[in-house]
């Protein structure tokens, strides 16, 4: 099985796969923290001065502060500082004092992030709905609330690291000349066996419907249902009963700009999450052992790992090209210009 008594077969390609894989976290956490803080912080000027107008850049909004905090806490963490400190630094000094409350806090981003997605849709399509409820749902006070409440269950949620992670078990750094995947050098684990055995077996599948499924069927019904709303307010519009109305059509141009930007965040959300959950549930359950296997493994971790944060590091090009008042508004912040026209948000 090895090559001599000491050096597994194939431990040369893991070695070469994994050095690979470490640069490329390096390259893609250091550029994405550096655009995505600039972008996402300049979203927020402009989306915040427009938060007094519609619920939805209440929302907005607050996507861009989350983005922000996933960018310098959660992916500057896990795919950073382990691949520019000692293993032993981290282990001994680190991993011991924020084990619990990072792993809180990756998971209570993700799922704000997400979920936050989930209320902009849900927003829309209130907002295009004739139903009553509409006038108090789609208010920036309703907003407000409704992110305050996505924070409470997102701690429901993940409150059990705080819970079972009090005396966390640091995983010891492999010796010298083992094949390991990445994460599982230096990871927190719960003296609960219960605990551990609904880690492993529970989880995964837990995290999938609440972080995946569920989330997406939501979106995917809301997109379909405010596309038709679209689809009849336009047919009502070229029937001549609204078209004299040069307010409401600029309305609905600017509702179309928030849709356009609405569809490429649920595109890019199953694009760029489901490869990698699906990837960590077989190997949760089917870990390769085989060291070629295990460095070709690493190498497509590095990846997948920075497709999940494409959505947080680039949503202002997303909102600057699927948005025309957008645009207007970075233009005149860029260049100074006080005269901000807040009636563009409308």
């Amino acid at each position: 099985m090895t090559k001599n008594d000491s050096v597994p077969i194939g431990f040369d390609e893991f070695v070469k796969l994994t050095n690979i894989a470490h640069w490329i976290y390096r390259i893609w956490t250091i550029a994405f923290i550096l655009v995505g803080f600039t972008g996402n912080f300049t979203a927020l000027i402009i989306f915040i001065r427009w938060a007094n107008r519609l619920s939805v850049y209440i929302y907005f909004s607050f996507l861009c502060i989350i983005n922000i905090l996933i960018l310098l806490i959660d992916m500057n963490y896990h795919f950073l500082l382990p691949f520019i400190l000692d293993n032993k630094i981290l282990v001994k000094n680190l991993l011991p004092i924020t084990c619990k409350f990072i792993f809180f806090l990756t998971y209570l981003f993700r799922y704000l992030f997400i979920w936050t997605i989930v209320m902009i849709n849900i927003d829309r399509f209130m907002y295009l709905n004739e139903h009553p409820f509409k006038k108090k749902f789609c208010q920036h006070r309703t907003a407000k609330m409704m992110c305050f409440v996505l924070i409470l269950l997102s701690i429901s949620a993940n409150g059990h690291f705080l819970i079972y992670f009090n005396q966390p078990v640091i995983t010891e750094v492999p010796l010298d000349n083992t094949c390991f995947l990445d994460g599982l050098t230096c990871h927190c684990k719960s003296l609960n066996t219960a605990y551990r055995s609904f880690w492993k077996n529970i989880w995964p599948i837990y995290n999938l419907m609440i972080f995946g499924i569920i989330p997406l069927v939501i979106m995917i019904i809301c997109c379909i249902l405010i596309i038709r709303n679209i689809y009849l307010t336009r047919r009502r519009i070229f029937d001549g009963r609204r078209n004299s109305d040069a307010s409401v059509n600029s309305e609905n141009d600017n509702l179309r700009s928030i849709i356009k930007t609405l569809i490429w965040l649920d595109l890019l959300f199953p694009i760029t999450i489901f490869p990698l959950l699906f990837l960590q549930i077989y190997v949760n359950y089917q870990s390769p052992k085989h060291c070629e296997k295990i460095g070709i493994m690493n190498l497509v971790f590095s990846i997948l790992f920075a497709m999940i944060y494409i959505k947080n590091t680039f949503a202002f090009f997303i909102f600057y090209f699927t948005g025309q008042k957008f645009r207007r508004a970075f233009s005149k912040l860029i260049h100074c210009r006080n005269t901000f026209d807040y009636a563009e948000s409308r």
